[in-house]
């Protein structure tokens, strides 16, 4: 994503994202917590061997904590080059939660 896109975020918000994330990845689709502090930004998605379903448990957790709702779409796991692009659609989303 671009330099805009983690400008508009903040890297706090989206490392606070990727810590959830990781928690997520740990607590609700049963990766080692030694797996689960690996993941980085910069790690390549495909990497992570997740299927939609285990992405949808990652949105599904982030629509309950921030009462959000995404787009099908968004739950498909070619869309992320890195775990980073995955953390920034969501902690946009988190940021503003109308989309804008």
């Amino acid at each position: 994503m671009a330099g805009a896109d983690r400008t508009a975020v903040g890297q706090e918000n989206a490392d606070a994202v990727l810590e959830e994330v990781r928690h997520v990845l740990e607590e609700q689709c049963e990766i080692s917590a030694e797996q689960a502090g690996a993941v980085t930004a910069s790690a390549p998605f495909a990497d992570l061997g997740l299927d939609s379903i285990t992405l949808a448990y990652v949105f599904t957790y982030f629509e309950r904590k921030h009462d959000l709702t995404f787009e099908n779409g968004d739950i498909d796991p070619t869309r992320y080059a890195t775990v980073g692009e995955l953390v920034e659609a969501i902690a946009r989303r988190v940021h503003d939660p109308a989309g804008h």
